[in-house]
């Protein structure tokens, strides 16, 4: 299979040519604006040709096409490179609106390839099994959701300056916790929402701290809490049903399910179970890299999906359900501005 990536930041460097890489795959080329950082990647990993211009790289009969660069440049080059015939996996999100993620995929309908969208924390075995239980009734019907998204400032992870656009927080972290309520919700339709989006740190120029109340389906109301500025790491959900709650950790990918009355010994007991999980991990070597070697299952699993013309792991109509919820908190955002309240 023939592979090009466009973009050759940290997530293309630790992710996507490290996996083709080791798959055997033959990376033809790859793309990046800064074309010494394209030199660097190609000589690292084995592609053959390195190039300023994403459109050159189209122009290879690719069979598969990796889209690396900030959010508001995916929708247009994963278009372009529908229309030359390549399957197309893109970083989330998926688009930065409606708009464009319904041309994005109409033109993969129309080219007749395949469009996969990288929302690698659903695939943690914890939200999985959250996913079954709530399908299986456990919890009855589902009344509230109360997620926290909260993560350090990205310096460390890259150097790009696009996180601190306006809504950097929500396309970065927040579209990880979106997908996953959207997930566990069986995608459903947004009936309502409310929001406040801050700078609690008026020097950075863009929201840093926000925080939605959505309403979805006039069912399932959901708190959706994201921060840049706690300090901490956390990607946690509370979820409850009419018949009993389920509290994910997804980071440490623990799962702890009540009913009733939680007693002394099923606390102690879920707190064995989840220090004895993240020992495990963290000894063989898991745990830091969780999301990554998630993102490899989605890689491998949609190469499966291209070979045997079955569907994606993450389909486009999943990534424009996020893009639905952000677009949709932006709007929010900005008329209480303008009216300000």
């Amino acid at each position: 299979m023939k592979v090009g990536v466009i973009g050759c930041g940290a997530i293309a460097q630790r992710v996507y040519l490290p996996t083709y890489k080791t798959l055997g795959l033959d990376i033809i080329g790859v793309a990046d604006i800064k074309q010494r950082r394209a030199k660097r990647c190609a000589q690292k990993f084995g592609a053959e040709k390195w190039l300023k211009n994403y459109s050159d790289l189209l122009k290879n009969d690719l069979d598969l096409v990796t889209i690396c660069t900030p959010p508001s440049t995916h929708a247009k080059i994963a278009i372009d490179a529908a229309k030359c015939g390549s399957h197309v996996l893109v970083e989330k999100p998926m688009a930065t609106t409606l708009h464009d993620c319904d041309q994005l995929i109409r033109t993969c309908q129309e080219s007749n390839v395949k469009l996969c969208v990288m929302q690698n924390y659903r695939m943690f075995p914890c939200v999985q099994e959250a996913k079954r239980r709530i399908e299986e009734g456990r919890l009855g019907r589902i009344v509230s959701i109360h997620a926290v998204g909260r993560d350090f400032i990205p310096l460390g992870w890259s150097s790009g300056t696009w996180f601190y656009h306006e809504w950097g927080l929500l396309e970065d972290l927040g579209s990880h916790l979106i997908d996953i309520v959207n997930f566990l919700l069986d995608f459903p339709s947004l009936t309502n929402l409310d929001v406040i989006a801050r700078d609690i740190c008026p020097s950075m120029g863009c929201f840093n701290h926000i925080h939605t109340l959505i309403l979805f389906q006039e069912v399932t109301s959901v708190d959706l809490d994201l921060s840049w500025v706690t300090g901490a790491f956390e990607i946690t959900l509370k979820i409850l049903g009419t018949a009993g709650t389920i509290d994910l950790d997804v980071r440490n990918n623990h799962l702890r399910e009540t009913h009733g009355y939680s007693t002394p010994t099923q606390e102690l007991r879920s707190s064995f179970r989840k220090l004895l999980k993240i020992g495990r991990a963290v000894l063989n070597g898991t745990y830091f890299v969780a999301p990554i070697l998630n993102q490899q299952l989605i890689i491998r699993q949609f190469l499966e999906s291209i070979m045997d013309r079955h569907p994606p792991p993450i389909t486009g109509e999943e990534g424009r359900a996020v893009v639905a919820v952000m677009e949709a908190i932006k709007k929010k955002a900005q008329l209480k501005a303008h009216f300000g309240n």
